[in-house]
């Protein structure tokens, strides 16, 4: 499922959008759709060897892929980021969880393609984003019981009865995925989402976003000329002071694929707010609510 890869550089692409700012970068080059991809050593094929198979939404979600690569995107960075996402999704299935919401969606396509036939999908994110999206997506199958576009704007909208209102149960457990999008709110923005995710977690519950330290951020940072607005030293903090049991951030750098391309974590790069702060880092933090044990007979 090559796509993954692309899609997610489309994800970070379409962000902005979540906060106000939609760019031309996805839809500028909707035209491409039609039109041979070439360069980047034949991209689609460079990025294959990843996956089992070919997914048939590969060569709609990758409209302008070649521009990302030829600007920079970290291709393994991102191989990396779709799989984190796409394994919290399946790990959480296998432990009941049969909600996903995915936060700044952009064209997130796990409803598509993971095979969750018993899963709801609520995707967030602007009109503007499901008006390219979606007549790209119309024609294939659903892998899902449900999907559900949340339309707003990350900071702006009510989110919890925007989810509610879409059919989200807060009573039971939710996986949030926040794909690239922690880095374009700001720090208080970013504290009430995390109010909002953690009154909206049922135990069993579980998330996982990517940012950038503090001193990174405030370096200045830039993604397709669109400013990042902040960074985080404490992600794990910020998860366990709003209702969550364990929380980890871990540097990116200790983040890998292994021989059976599964993602691993080096124990080394877990890291605490005060071994963050005054570095650069690009950070992975993930979180849990336990679920209440079964009384031993």
């Amino acid at each position: 499922m090559f796509h993954l890869v692309l899609a997610t550089m489309l994800q970070d692409a379409a962000v902005p959008a979540a906060i106000g700012t939609f760019t031309d970068i996805y839809s500028a080059n909707v035209s491409l759709l039609r039109k041979p991809q070439r360069g980047i050593r034949h991209s689609f094929f460079y990025i294959s060897h990843l996956y089992l198979c070919q997914d048939p939404l590969a060569r709609k979600l990758v409209a302008g892929e070649d521009n990302l690569l030829h600007a920079g995107a970290n291709v393994d960075y991102m191989t990396r980021r779709a799989l984190i996402g796409d394994e919290l999704v399946l790990s959480g299935h296998v432990n009941g969880t049969r909600q996903v919401v995915s936060l700044g969606a952009g064209m997130d396509s796990r409803a598509f393609r993971l095979g969750l036939s018993d899963t709801t999908f609520f995707e967030v994110d602007k009109q503007a984003l499901f008006d390219v999206k979606e007549p790209l997506v119309a024609e294939n199958a659903l892998q899902a019981s449900s999907r559900h576009l949340v339309v707003g704007t990350i900071g702006q909208m009510d989110l919890p009865a925007a989810l509610r209102a879409a059919g989200h149960d807060s009573a039971r457990p939710t996986t949030w995925l926040m794909e690239g999008l922690a880095p374009y709110l700001t720090v208080a923005i970013m504290h009430e989402l995390a109010k909002d995710v953690g009154a909206l977690s049922a135990p069993g519950s579980s998330l996982w976003l990517d940012g950038f330290s503090q001193t990174s951020v405030e370096k200045g940072m830039y993604f397709h000329g669109v400013k990042f607005e902040s960074g985080l030293d404490n992600y794990d903090e910020l998860w366990l002071s709003n209702g969550f049991d364990f929380s980890q951030q871990v540097d990116m750098t200790g983040v890998y694929l292994d021989g059976a391309q599964k993602i691993q974590v080096d124990p080394r790069y877990i890291v605490t707010a005060t071994q963050t702060r005054g570095h650069n880092m690009c950070l992975m933090a993930r979180a849990t609510k336990s679920a209440p044990r079964c009384p031993a007979h």
